[in-house]
C-alpha cells in the first residue's frame, strides 16, 4: 500500500536517484550524508534490510546501489526506469491525487535533491531546474507544470516555467533545461511550514530566507 515513505522514495527516484534500466537496481547519488542516511532509513522501513553497495560516481559523488527489490517496487509505483533525460516523465497519478501528506513527501524529496535554495542578500530564491533531450521539451514543460500546480495547491506561488539553456553533450544530443522559481517571504514561510525538507543545509537556508524575506 502506498504511503509517505514510498512517496519520498519515488520523489528521490525523480531527483538524484535512478533505477537501472536493465537490472532494476535503485541507485542514489548525492553529496549529502544526511540524505543518504535518510534514504537508507526509508528503504529499511519498507523493505527491511536489503543488499547494498556503496561507492562513488565518476565525478566522485557518494552513491549507494540498493537491491532491485527496491527498484522494481518504485517503478511499479511510477518511478522512471533508466535515464530521465532521455525519456518522458510525469508525476504518478497516485501522488497527484493523493493526500496532502503524500504530495508533501514527494515534493520534499524532490527539492531535497534538486532544489536550489539561494540565500543571497540580493537574490533570495528557491529555484527548481530540470533537463531533457530537446525532443522531450513539451513533456518537460508538462512535468514542471505538474510540480508548480502541486505547490500552488499548498499556497506556494511559483513563477512561470522558463527556458534556462540548451547544451550539446559529447554524444551530440542537445539537452534543454527549464526552470521555475519561488520568491517572497510569504512563499518561503509556506514552503518551510508545509514541505518537510531533510537536507540540513537547504533547511537552514530556507529558515534564514523565511526570516529575512
Amino acid at each position: 500500500m502506498a504511503n509517505e515513505n514510498l512517496a519520498r522514495l519515488v520523489g528521490h527516484a525523480f531527483g538524484d536517484g535512478s533505477v537501472h534500466k536493465k537490472k532494476a537496481y535503485f541507485i542514489y547519488t548525492n553529496s549529502n550524508a544526511k540524505l543518504h542516511e535518510n534514504v537508507n532509513q526509508l528503504i529499511e522501513s519498507q523493505f527491511g534490510v536489503v543488499s547494498q553497495n556503496r561507492g562513488t560516481s565518476i565525478s566522485g559523488t557518494p552513491r549507494t546501489q540498493f537491491s532491485n527489490k527496491v527498484g522494481k517496487k518504485i517503478v511499479n509505483l511510477g518511478a522512471p526506469m533508466g535515464s530521465k533525460v532521455l525519456q518522458e516523465t510525469k508525476v504518478p497519478i497516485w501522488i497527484l491525487n493523493g493526500s496532502n501528506k503524500i504530495k508533501r513527501a514527494f515534493l520534499a524529496a524532490l527539492f531535497d535533491d534538486e532544489g536550489n535554495f539561494r540565500n543571497d542578500k540580493n537574490s533570495r530564491q528557491i529555484v527548481f531546474k530540470s533537463a531533457k533531450v530537446i525532443s522531450k521539451q513539451k513533456n518537460l514543460e508538462k512535468y514542471l507544470g505538474q510540480l508548480t500546480k502541486m505547490l500552488n495547491e499548498f499556497g506556494i506561488k511559483t513563477s512561470k516555467i522558463k527556458k534556462d539553456q540548451v547544451k550539446k553533450r559529447r554524444d551530440g544530443k542537445q539537452i534543454v533545461s527549464l526552470r521555475f522559481w519561488i520568491t517572497g517571504r510569504k512563499n518561503f514561510l509556506a514552503f518551510k511550514e508545509i514541505i518537510p525538507l531533510r537536507h540540513p543545509d537547504k533547511s537552514r537556508n530556507l529558515n534564514e530566507m523565511a526570516s529575512a524575506g
